[in-house]
C-alpha cells in the first residue's frame, strides 16, 4: 500500500463513525469468556484485527490457526514475521499444518468439486484440538466488506449466533468496512501480507472462488509467483489458463 493510504486510515481512525464501532467491538469482546473461546486466526486483515483486540481484553486467550503452507497462504518472510510478532505480543498462537496442495484433481473433477472436496478436512485438526480444551465458542474476523454472503449472513444471523452442531461463532468486526479494518491494523502497528501491498487494501487472502480468482491469493500467484500458478493450474488446483503464463511472466519483469 502507498503511504497517501496508510496516512488516509490513520485519519479514518479519528473519525467518529470508526470510534464508535471499535468502541462496540471493544465492549463485545470483554463479554467473551477466554476459558471457554478461541480466536480464529489466518494472518488476513480481519482476522489480524480480532486476535489482536482479543488478546489485548484478555492476555491469553487461545488463538488458533490452520497454516495451508507457503506460498499457498503466506511466504516464508511473512510467516516469520506474524510468529516473531506474535511471541513478542505474548499471543497464545498455535499453528496446525494443513498441507492443501499435497491433494490432486484426477481427471473428470472440477475444481470446484476439487476446492469442495479437500476443504472438508481443512479444520479438523484445529476443531479436534479446541474439543479437547474445552473450546466451544469461536471468534472470528469477518468484516462486512468481505463479500455480499457475509453481509447477509450477519443481517440474518447477527454477530453472535450457534450453529446447528451446537458451537458458537462471535463476529466482533461483522458491520466493519475495509477502511475501519486498516484503521485499526495502522494505529496497532500490525503486520500484514505483502497480498494487500501489491493488490490493494481490499485484497482478499483466500484461495476459494473469487476471493482468490479475482480478488486475492490465486491471482496474487499468478501475478507474482508465475511458476508456482502453473504448477497448480497444471494439477487441476487452479481453474485458470495456462495462457496466461506469458501475462504473470511480464509483470513479474
Amino acid at each position: 500500500m502507498t503511504p497517501i493510504q496508510i496516512a488516509g486510515f490513520r485519519a479514518h481512525a479519528t473519525q467518529a463513525s470508526y470510534r464508535s464501532k471499535l468502541a462496540a467491538m471493544r465492549r463485545m469482546v470483554a463479554d467473551i469468556d477466554p476459558a471457554t473461546t478461541y480466536v480464529s486466526f489466518s494472518a488476513g486483515k480481519d482476522s489480524a484485527v480480532i486476535a489482536h483486540a482479543c488478546h489485548a481484553a484478555h492476555p491469553g486467550i487461545a488463538i488458533m490457526m490452520v497454516d495451508p503452507g507457503c506460498p499457498t497462504h503466506w511466504l516464508e518472510h511473512e510467516r516469520e514475521r506474524w510468529l516473531r510478532y506474535a511471541g513478542d505480543a505474548g499471543w497464545a498462537l498455535t499453528l496446525f499444518p494443513w498441507e492443501k496442495w499435497g491433494h490432486y484433481a484426477p481427471a473428470g473433477e472440477s475444481v470446484c468439486e476439487y476446492q469442495s472436496r479437500i476443504h472438508k478436512d481443512m479444520f479438523d485438526g484445529l476443531h479436534a484440538a479446541a474439543s479437547r480444551a474445552g473450546l466451544t465458542p469461536r471468534v472470528m474476523g469477518r468484516g462486512a466488506a468481505g463479500s455480499r454472503n457475509r453481509r447477509m449472513s450477519v443481517g440474518r444471523r447477527g454477530l453472535d449466533y450457534t450453529y446447528v452442531n451446537g458451537g458458537r461463532a462471535l463476529l466482533p468486526i461483522g458491520t466493519w468496512q475495509t477502511a475501519d479494518v486498516w484503521a485499526y491494523i495502522v494505529t496497532a502497528g500490525l503486520p500484514w501480507l505483502d497480498v494487500y501491498d501489491r493488490m490493494g487494501p481490499s485484497a482478499r487472502n483466500g484461495l476459494v472462488g473469487r476471493s482468490g480468482e479475482e480478488f486475492g491469493r490465486e491471482e496474487y500467484l499468478r501475478h507474482y509467483f508465475p511458476d508456482v500458478w502453473r504448477w497448480a493450474v497444471s494439477r487441476g488446483i487452479f481453474g485458470g489458463n495456462l495462457a496466461h503464463g506469458s501475462i504473470s511472466q511480464e509483470l513479474d519483469r
